[in-house]
């Protein structure tokens, strides 16, 4: 097998993908036959290429994944080839590794602006064949309209099966369990609807600012950086129907349902569904942080949002009155991912009457540790009286398991390797998402929706807070 990384010298390359494969060969999950080629323009030769490798491994490698010994074998595997993307010829070099009957893994960790000439000068110099795979990096487009020709463009010369669209969010551990957790546990299933459900919060935080990528997200914002692709892809999951089978179309066809299910949201009621920000001075952890518009690459008037939060309806028999809020954001208070269940509350309360009742919640962590907590009500041990209190259930899956689990690169990095598309978006589900942004993007221009501000190191506009507020509720914000 041949694996071909295109932008093989840039930061996705040196920060994820070799250090994903270096683990999987360490393990010895990688057929020793294996060969990597990284794919780009500076003026430099394989030994060079090893060299910044293994400079690349020692940063990003925790100690006890650091091997001399796996490393230098790894780097074997290893090796580089100077190509101008956009000069045909320059591709004939390829022709003399491999041939389009072999197993060919195409992976663009490039811009999506090269993705067509790559795949055209791939096609031209015969090197796709039926064993071939391209694995592109989101965004797939910045909407409908550019999402269906970079489609096309990939489709004019792979097959749907052949192309992985990668969203490493689907490879978390935690994010694959949703599936075990529901249909695997029938305490689960039966309640997971409108029945015992009240609402459902998707979040996804971070404290990162821009990481020298202004002038690329002073023109994408957090709606099609993070709320297009995350965190619509796990709502999916959360809101899916069973699947008939853990195939990869069983599943892609039921999120593309939960995807069609989506309610519009109306110019005329943006402001009950959609709050959008941008972070202004603040601190994180006692460190200052600067305003988003005095990053490098940020116009000085910018208008982008680096915050998001949305109250969306899926309009199905399961979720029919259920509220979902989604919120993404930069330089929030902690680096958090996760879903929270909120159940309804008892039909009678028997207990002490002016006592509150805490109602049942299940939060599934996907960043920073992977867990999932059943927060349940007990019997408060006293002489008096019937009292409850809220007892946590945790499960912390690397306390639980003895070997730690995938990182999302290497899991989804495998499962291109055995041919296994389930953690991968279709074509569809990317075009079907794109028509929901598209139509959020139009409401939120011609509805009037103002930006508001919020401090570095805080959870976002206060104005988010009233959004989930007028269901009687409020952001899991707690620390643990």
């Amino acid at each position: 097998m041949n694996l071909f990384i295109f932008g093989g010298t840039g930061d996705l390359a040196g920060r994820k993908l070799l250090p994903a494969l270096y683990r999987h060969h360490k393990a010895e999950r990688l057929n020793p036959e294996t060969q990597i080629y990284g794919i780009g323009s500076r003026e430099i030769d394989t030994k060079t290429y090893r060299e910044d490798t293994k400079k690349n491994l020692e940063i990003y490698l925790e100690p006890e994944e650091y091997s001399e010994q796996s490393i230098d074998t790894f780097l074997l595997l290893v090796q580089y080839k100077k190509i101008n993307f956009n000069i045909s010829n320059d591709f004939q070099s390829l022709r003399d590794i491999t041939t389009a009957n072999e197993r060919n893994l195409y992976y663009l960790a490039v811009s999506p602006s090269f993705y067509k000439i790559i795949a055209d000068n791939l096609s031209n110099q015969s090197l796709i064949g039926p064993s071939s795979s391209i694995i592109v990096e989101k965004p797939i487009g910045t909407n409908l309209l550019s999402s269906v020709e970079i489609n096309e463009a990939l489709a004019k010369h792979f097959a749907e099966n052949q192309i992985f669209r990668i969203d490493h969010y689907l490879g978390k551990e935690a994010v694959q369990n949703l599936l075990a957790l529901r249909f695997g546990n029938i305490l689960f299933e039966k309640i997971w609807s409108n029945v015992a459900v009240d609402h459902i919060q998707i979040t996804v935080a971070e404290t990162l600012g821009l990481e020298n990528r202004g002038s690329y997200y002073d023109h994408t914002g957090a709606i099609k950086d993070m709320l297009q692709n995350h965190l619509l892809q796990i709502l999916c999951l959360v809101a899916m129907e069973p699947p008939t089978s853990v195939n990869s179309e069983s599943i892609r066809d039921e999120k593309l349902k939960v995807l069609r299910s989506l309610r519009h949201i109306e110019m005329n009621s943006i402001q009950d569904h959609c709050v959008i920000g941008q972070y202004k001075d603040g601190a994180i952890h006692s460190t200052p942080k600067i305003a988003y518009r005095g990053e490098e690459g940020v116009q000085d008037e910018s208008k982008t949002e680096t915050f998001v939060a949305l109250k969306v309806w899926i309009d199905n028999w399961r979720w029919s009155g259920v509220p979902f809020f989604l919120r993404t954001g930069k330089r929030m208070t902690e680096k958090r991912s996760e879903i929270v269940i909120q159940f309804k509350s008892v039909p009678l309360n028997i207990f002490d009457s002016k006592k509150i009742q805490k109602d049942n919640q299940l939060i599934i962590r996907l960043q920073p540790e992977e867990s999932i907590k059943l927060k349940i009500m007990i019997k408060k041990p006293s002489a008096s009286g019937f009292q409850l209190q809220e007892l946590p259930l945790d499960l912390l899956f690397n306390d639980y398991y003895e070997d730690d689990p995938l990182d999302a690169y290497e899991r989804l990095l495998m499962d291109v390797i055995d041919n296994k598309p389930s953690l991968f978006m279709r074509r569809d589900e990317v075009e079907t998402a794109w028509v929901f942004i598209d139509g959020l993007i139009d409401s939120i221009s011609n509805g009037g929706l103002s930006l508001s501000k919020y401090n570095a190191g805080s959870w976002g506009p206060s104005s988010s807070d009233l959004l989930i507020s007028q269901h009687n509720s409020k952001w899991n914000n707690e620390d643990e």
